[in-house]
């Protein structure tokens, strides 16, 4: 079976080719699991060659395809006697990944750019203002990741006890330690803000303290009825899995005003939140006193008792009794009361 390829004026033929050399026209075409066979073999090779490769058992047209690949990876050097020279990996491996972040985070940046241009083109623009309907907890991660991408400052998070959030939390494939940076490589500033009660969940105090050591930075208070990430005072995505763990009723919104009335919701929950204790700095506590002083900081963050109970590895008859004591202390006859009066003290 053959493949006419036509080049230069339409209709003209310049040149007749077996179909079965697509892949190597089309080095795309080959996995990256076939490239990396043949990446190893090179680096087990100290002599390897095009020769001894086909040799060792590889199709040629592989070979082919992914050399083209990995010479423009910088992966192996092509001298002008065609002689393969293979750089080390330890360098030439990371050198490809920072390059291949830098032009992914340039794609997303343009992302919601492309996206008016797409809409556009089929006679259905969508405006700088207004909002769109999210329907699923996929619809919510896919319009998160898009309007995050093109933060260039920072991008402020309330975190309800949702669905979403524990998503988000718990994806083993979540890379936490991760710094988010813009398109200019530069280092996005995270405040996210979450509802105590999500400490609840196995899981997510470790992995918070994953996020912080990745730059996010942490504070809790509560109750939070409903989740938002908030990028640069332009656009936001508010989400209600917490009420319906399907995502639906979700919204990405572009309207200023009400994205400014977002990020002063944040603010104001951000000034009224308790950070997360760095793990050096929460050890059980030695004294009655000591462990108060933190009960009193999660009470004020609207933490649970079940929370603190997990959060002192105490028992929660003991978190009772403290409780009691401190409500008792204070002249408070509510929890709420109580976190009140110490912030009021400065106790937190």
């Amino acid at each position: 079976m053959t493949e006419t390829r036509q080049t230069g004026t339409l209709g003209s033929v310049t040149e007749v080719r077996p179909a079965h050399r697509e892949r190597l026209h089309f080095p795309q075409l080959i996995s990256e699991g076939e490239l990396s066979v043949v990446y190893l073999a090179l680096l087990n090779d100290p002599v390897a060659d095009r020769d001894s490769l086909i040799a060792s058992g590889l199709d040629a047209e592989l070979v082919d395809g992914a050399v083209l690949i990995l010479r423009s990876r910088g992966m192996v050097v092509v001298g002008d006697d065609g002689s393969w020279d293979v750089p080390e990996p330890d360098i030439a491996v990371p050198a490809w990944a920072a390059d291949t972040e830098r032009r992914a985070r340039g794609w997303r940046a343009n992302a919601s750019s492309m996206h008016q241009m797409y809409s556009a083109a089929r006679a259905t623009p969508v405006p700088d203002s207004g909002s769109r309907e999210l329907h699923t907890l996929a619809d919510i991660a896919s319009a998160t990741s898009t309007i995050t991408a093109a933060a260039s400052r920072e991008i402020l998070c309330i975190r309800a006890d949702s669905r979403r959030t524990q998503q988000m939390l718990l994806d083993p494939f979540n890379s936490h330690r991760e710094f988010f940076r813009n398109a200019h490589g530069e280092v996005v500033r995270i405040r996210a803000i979450y509802d105590p009660s999500i400490l609840d969940l196995d899981g997510t105090l470790e992995a918070l303290r994953e996020r912080v050591i990745g730059g996010e930075e942490v504070r809790f208070t509560g109750p939070i009825h409903f989740s938002a990430v908030i990028v640069d005072d332009t656009a936001a995505v508010v989400e209600f899995s917490n009420i319906d763990a399907s995502g639906a009723g979700a919204m990405v919104l572009r309207s200023k005003p009400f994205v400014a009335a977002l990020v002063r919701l944040a603010e104001t929950l951000w000034s009224a939140g308790m950070p997360l204790l760095a793990e050096e700095d929460s050890p059980q506590p030695e004294t009655i006193a000591s462990r108060d002083a933190i009960i009193v900081g999660l009470l004020a963050g609207g933490a649970t008792d079940s929370t603190i109970t997990r959060r002192l590895n105490i028992s929660q008859r003991t978190v009772e009794r403290r409780i009691r004591h401190i409500m008792d202390s204070l002249g408070a006859t509510t929890r709420f009361q109580a976190g009140v009066e110490a912030v009021r003290q400065g106790l937190v």
